[in-house]
């Protein structure tokens, strides 16, 4: 970076979609903070694109894409930097980056409200068959008696994991007059004052008419609805996994859900093999992992990567 008064990157390099690229405020909000921005289109996600080549000379990389980022990438540069537009970050060999002096930021909470919103739009489908009864009228028919339904309020709901997106899934659960209550790593005092329960994993599976599973995904968490707990949850107990499907052992819950036992929705089912399988399941429904497409979250995502970037 250039000492002195306004600091700036040397070179900047911005690896982006072709086909709908970042508007140009936000480029040129990244131009005021660089002495040269390049950007790097790929057409697609994990298009592997990105190449040594384009980061010679650059002190600071912004990444929107998820992709493979192997360490030779970053192996002989000057770079200092790394923005990734997302809230994960396990595409990169953090270790790896650590060695290397490179600092690396992620974008963790820009679409808290929107997955919660979204994890409750799923419920509710699931409990009221919303598509199915709106595509009942569409095919110009009537009549109520296929969609008998569920109420929310009073029902169980347990929450693995009471980070930004758990704690939000609990206030809306609360408004909706559900009984809350959550595991966790470490105990939330403030959530307890407030009505939501503590209990052991196993116990919370057992209870809960609805499970939302709201936790990273590492060593500790994998698998960690395994096939044992699975097979704790009650007959018609609803799975809503927003998070990465790596925290399920995915083959047990597929066959509980073909059985009937269970509903589970999953948001990020990448493998298209793996989709087809579980699209032919009627218990199991999936979403495009497009929770975080909304105005305000794609709003605070641009915000804090530049404040990120500017900070650095």
């Amino acid at each position: 970076m250039i000492e002195g008064i306004g600091m700036r990157f040397r070179k900047l390099v911005l690896y982006d979609l072709r086909q709908q690229p970042l508007e140009k405020e936000f480029v040129s909000a990244l131009k005021g903070l660089a002495g040269e921005v390049k950007v790097v289109f790929a057409e697609k996600e994990y298009a592997g694109t990105l190449r040594a080549e384009h980061l010679t000379g650059a002190d600071a990389l912004v990444v929107r894409l998820f992709d493979d980022y192997p360490n030779k990438l970053f192996d002989n540069g000057a770079l200092r930097y790394i923005g990734t537009m997302h809230t994960a970050y396990g595409h990169f060999d953090l270790g790896f980056l650590k060695e290397k002096g490179i600092t690396l930021c992620s974008v963790p909470q820009y679409a808290t409200e929107s997955i919660a919103e979204l994890e409750f739009s799923v419920l509710l489908n699931i409990a009221r068959q919303t598509c199915e009864a709106l595509n009942f009228v569409r095919k110009g028919k009537w009549g109520f008696e296929n969609f008998m339904g569920w109420g929310l309020k009073g029902k169980t709901i347990g929450i693995v994991g009471l980070g930004a997106i758990g704690s939000r899934v609990a206030e809306i659960a609360l408004a909706f007059g559900m009984n809350v209550c959550y595991y966790s790593r470490t105990r939330k005092i403030g959530w307890e004052h407030k009505g939501v329960r503590y209990r052991e994993l196993d116990d919370l599976l057992r209870r809960s008419d609805v499970v939302s599973l709201n936790c990273e995904l590492n060593e500790q968490t994998k698998k960690i609805l395994n096939r044992e707990r699975v097979a704790m949850l009650k007959r018609g107990a609803v799975l809503l996994n927003p998070s990465p499907h790596q925290l399920c052992d995915i083959s047990t819950v597929m066959g509980a859900a073909k059985k009937g036992k269970i509903f589970a929705w999953f948001e990020d089912i990448e493998d298209a093999g793996l989709r087809k399988k579980m699209a032919k399941i009627k218990n199991i429904l999936l979403t495009p992992n497009y929770g975080w497409m909304t105005a305000e979250a794609q709003q605070n995502l641009r915000k804090i990567t530049i404040e990120n970037t500017r900070a650095f």
